[in-house]
């Protein structure tokens, strides 16, 4: 009954703005929307990376605008450079930032976009999380869907991890798809909706410490601890599980902390070795004998390619 009140609200809310009683806003730049119909990792913050770097090296000038959830501040704020930085802005966006992207965060991602117009001078704009952040007009809403939980599949909070009815795929201009492999069925299943759909590849080739990368060589018949606080901690371990038998290492143990976990009470042994992700390393300022995979989704030329033909159409209009 629970799960029928949620989606019940998810889709009266979806239609107000629709039928235009509840009014979006709307920036004089191209906005680009990046989310997806669950909760928890599906791979939406380095694929925003990963575009914005496409798009960067295509001359324009990116600004991703973001909630920065569980930041400790409330105001519009642009991502710069602070000892405490993922307390003031969110780690997804100070993360972003660290990447060479300018962020803007802020509960209103207009807002963000105002203040960003004002100081940035932004070409075109990626809204992180987007999905179901209706009160932003989007040019193009991109759905990213993990093939290991894809939506078809799962049910609405609190039974499973929808934020929206499975139907409300429809909203999206295409799909950006991640862990695909070997799941020969659920691509074939891609098919019935009837959407542009492409496939992104993971590359985890090095070590990092964000001074400098390491190859997995250093680590070669060495004994670790892997630790994670992400949306989904077990497919990293596995991940490292499938590092070590490659490059000779074993794992002491595994530790799983929460989402957006942020380690005040984490006592590291200086003695040890610590693998674990680029979100999760940027919380400590002592990053001795911490390293993360250097972790990215790229974005294959047939996407790039209509991503093209899409911002060409909507600069066109503009």
């Amino acid at each position: 009954m629970i799960d029928k009140i949620y989606g019940f609200l998810a889709y009266i809310r979806r239609k107000l703005y629709k039928k235009n009683i509840l009014k979006q806003k709307k920036l004089p730049k191209p906005v680009i929307s990046i989310g997806n119909l669950s909760v928890g990792g599906t791979g939406k913050t380095p694929i925003t990376i990963s575009i914005s770097k496409y798009l960067k090296s295509k001359g324009l000038n990116v600004v991703v605008l973001s909630r920065g959830y569980k930041r400790k501040t409330k105001q519009t704020l642009i991502v710069s450079e602070e000892d405490k930085g993922y307390e003031i802005f969110g780690d997804e966006p100070y993360l972003m930032f660290k990447k060479g992207i300018p962020v803007v965060v802020s509960s209103s991602r207009y807002d963000a976009g105002i203040l960003a117009l004002e100081k940035l001078n932004p070409d075109i704009f990626i809204l992180d999380d987007g999905f179901q952040h209706f009160q932003l007009y989007r040019d193009i809403d991109i759905l990213v869907i993990d093939l290991n939980k894809p939506f078809w599949e799962d049910k609405l909070l609190p039974f499973g991890r929808l934020r929206e009815p499975k139907s409300f795929y429809k909203y999206a201009d295409l799909f950006l798809i991640t862990k695909w492999k070997n799941k020969k069925e659920k691509l074939k299943k891609l098919k019935e909706f009837n959407k542009p759909y492409f496939l992104t590849e993971e590359k985890i080739n090095r070590l990092t410490d964000f001074k400098k990368v390491y190859d997995f060589d250093i680590l070669k018949d060495k004994k670790i601890i892997a630790f994670a606080g992400l949306g989904n901690n077990k497919y990293f371990f596995e991940t490292v599980k499938n590092l070590a038998k490659e490059y000779n290492f074993k794992i002491e143990k595994f530790l799983d902390f929460p989402d957006h976990y942020n380690y005040k009470n984490f006592k590291k042994e200086e003695n040890k070795i610590y693998i674990t992700t680029e979100k999760d390393l940027i919380k400590f300022k002592d990053k001795k004998n911490i390293y993360a995979l250097e972790y990215q989704i790229e974005i294959p030329e047939d996407f790039k390619k209509y991503l093209d033909l899409k911002l060409n159409q909507i600069l066109t209009k503009k």
